[in-house]
This record gives structure tokens, C-alpha cells and sequence, in this order.
């Protein structure tokens, strides 16, 4: 057994560990404790809570999220085909009973969850999970109105509320959510630009800002509107894994574009060129003879090292003529494919193709803003 000579960190170690368990724990890299003791269940109703992201009820949607649910699932075969042999399972009722009822069963199982909240797009929006808010409430436990109703400030805040009310909903959900994933599992979220920046704040919370893969944004609609100054015509789709060290998204085929990209051959197969000297980029300074006898000079995108051992496995292209450069060679036949970027146009699919689709395959309107 080779050792490397280095003592093990314990202490980065248990961080590591407690980040993983409780990424909600850490605030800008440091461990909160008092957020901790949160978690584990000690709560301090009169503590006075400290800016992390927070929002008046951030404290009960936590605590609602670790209380038991009181409901059950009630099988219904007779709205069910093939019961006995499906392998999928659609639940009807209210989502946050029903995240709690999955804990037990499917406690990191889930691969993938797809959610599709309320975008928060009007200020009729109402959600409430056993505890009231409403406008006046607000003002006055916000500290802009005294107990008799009268302004202690000259500039009332009140869009807040509504904020609010979208975070105590998605709160609970979202922690309940990130306990079903498995180790490697990804979350997708759609949202627009109403709440998109709450809701990336509260994700680094419950997910841990490292687990943050990216946010497409992609054309929902194959037309525009004409009103206001900027037409409207993107929404987002958030995606956090549960553990970094996974990866959680595969590889696109390669497009033809990218294909006529790899036009060289040699008796390995078809290969593209990948620079070697660069002068801006490169790390390494090291000077390398030609197959002419010329010397170059770095900086060099590969060690020296790194370099001899390519050109020893024959995959080291030189151009030939007056400037003689290297170039490595990146096989066709060892591409995994391309990942995604994080624009998607019309051809992802849009909200109005979606609903036809539906509309064709279940012969009604069963939802009410599909996907594509």
C-alpha cells in the first residue's frame, strides 16, 4: 500500500461531511450554528433572525417542512390501468403532504424531480401552509405599521409580502425535495423572471451553492407580443445536482457542425487540432525542437511531461513549412459527444406546441401550462 505522507485533515473532513448532510448549515462558506440547531429540531421562536437570505416566516416554513404529515395515500385502482404491472405512479393531492409521504419510501431514491411552480405571477397569489399573512399582518410584524395600525415609516413596503408568500410555499417544498434525490440525482425547476432570483438564493441554501449546474433559458413561445417596452418570450430552467462530485448530465450527439470539425486522419481515426502554444494562456515555459531542427519557445498549454508522453503515443500533429507548430490530436472516435449550452431556441419546443400535443395525444386540455 503506497501512502502519500500526508496526515488526514479530520477537521476538513467532518466540514465536508456536514455539507453534504446540512448544506443549509453554511452561510458564505462559514457553520452556522444556530442554523444547525434549526435543523435538528431546537427551535428559538424569539430569536431574532440574522441576514443570511431571509424573510419574515423562514423559521415555521422550516419547522413545517420536519413535521410529520398527518395524511395517508389512498390507493385508486379504479381510475388505474393495469394496476398490478405499471411501473409508474401519479399521486393527486397537496404536493407538500404528499413530498412528506414519499420520505419514508423513497428517501434518497429519486434520480430526477422536474418542478413546475407557481411563477408568482399576479398579487392574488395565495399559498398558505397553517400559518396567516396577509397585508396588514405583514405590515405591522415587518415593523412598518404599530399595533393600532399607524405608519412607523414614510415609505411602506408591501410587494414584499407577496415575495414572501412564494418563499414560505417553495421553502418546504424544496428541502423535502432535495431529501429524495439520491447521491447522483438532479432537480430541474422552471421559473420566470418574477421569482428567478429568489429562487436561486434559495436553492444555494437548501442544495448548497456548489451544487448549482446552471440556468437555461429558453424561448417559451414561437410568437411575441407587442405590449409594454421589452416582449416577454423566455423563462428559465434552474438545474442543482445533490452532490458535485457526480456527474448528473449526459452528452449530446455531436452535430454535424462540430463533426466537419474533426477533418484530419491518421491511422487512429478522423481528429481535430487542439492548440498547444499559446501565448496569453499557457502555463508551462519550456523550449521544444521541431522535426525540422527549429527551437520554439512557450508559454505551452501542456507541461513538458504532459507533452513527450502525446508525442510518444504519436498524437502530436506538426504543421509543416516556414512556422512548424504542435498540435494535439482530440480523436473523433474517443468524442463522448457535446454538452448542452444554456440558450435553448424554438426547436427545444415551445409552450404552444406542448399544449398541442397534449391536446392530440389525450384528447382534452389536462393541463393548464404545459411543457414541451
Amino acid at each position: 500500500m503506497k501512502l502519500d505522507g500526508h496526515t488526514l485533515d479530520i477537521k476538513e473532513l467532518n466540514i465536508q461531511k456536514l455539507k453534504q448532510l446540512f448544506p443549509e448549515s453554511f452561510t458564505d462558506g462559514k457553520f452556522d450554528v444556530a442554523k444547525m440547531a434549526q435543523l435538528l429540531g431546537d427551535y428559538n421562536e424569539e430569536a431574532q433572525e440574522k441576514y443570511d437570505f431571509t424573510w419574515h416566516g423562514k423559521g415555521k416554513a422550516l419547522k413545517i417542512s420536519q413535521t410529520p404529515s398527518m395524511g395517508t395515500l389512498r390507493p385508486s385502482k379504479a381510475d388505474s390501468k393495469d394496476w398490478d404491472n405499471t411501473q409508474n405512479l401519479y399521486i393527486e393531492g397537496d404536493n407538500l403532504e404528499v413530498l412528506k409521504l414519499l420520505q419514508k419510501s423513497y428517501y434518497s431514491k429519486v434520480k430526477m424531480i422536474y418542478i413546475d411552480p407557481p411563477y408568482n405571477t399576479g398579487k392574488d397569489f395565495v399559498y398558505k401552509d397553517n400559518f396567516k399573512d396577509n397585508l396588514a399582518n405583514y405590515k405591522e410584524l415587518t415593523e412598518q405599521v404599530d399595533g393600532e395600525g399607524f405608519a412607523v415609516t414614510s415609505n411602506p413596503e408591501t410587494s414584499g409580502r407577496y415575495h414572501t408568500d412564494w418563499l414560505n410555499m417553495m421553502y418546504p417544498r424544496l428541502r423535502l425535495a432535495r431529501n429524495l434525490l439520491t447521491d447522483d440525482g438532479v432537480i430541474f425547476i422552471s421559473i420566470d423572471d418574477n421569482e428567478v432570483h429568489n429562487l436561486r438564493k434559495i436553492c444555494d441554501e437548501v442544495f448548497g451553492e456548489d451544487n448549482f449546474i446552471g440556468q437555461i433559458c429558453w424561448r417559451r413561445s414561437d410568437n411575441q407580443s407587442n405590449i409594454g417596452q421589452i416582449a416577454k418570450v423566455k423563462e428559465y430552467i434552474i438545474i442543482y445536482c445533490k452532490n458535485r462530485e457526480y456527474r448528473v448530465l449526459g452528452y449530446l450527439p455531436l452535430s454535424d457542425k462540430a463533426k466537419n470539425e474533426y477533418r484530419y486522419k491518421d491511422k487512429k481515426g478522423y481528429f481535430r487540432r487542439a492548440i498547444m502554444l499559446d501565448k496569453t494562456r499557457g502555463r508551462y515555459n519550456y523550449d521544444l525542437e521541431t522535426p525540422s531542427g527549429n527551437i520554439l519557445s512557450g508559454p505551452w498549454m501542456k507541461s513538458y511531461e504532459e507533452f513527450k508522453k502525446l508525442d510518444n503515443n504519436e498524437e502530436i500533429y506538426w504543421t509543416s513549412g516556414g512556422q512548424e507548430q504542435p498540435y494535439g490530436k482530440i480523436y473523433l472516435n474517443k468524442s463522448k459527444g457535446q454538452i448542452c449550452n444554456d440558450f435553448w431556441g424554438i426547436e427545444f419546443g415551445t409552450n404552444q406546441r406542448s399544449s398541442t400535443e397534449l391536446r392530440d395525444f389525450f384528447e382534452d386540455r389536462v393541463f393548464e401550462f404545459s411543457k414541451p
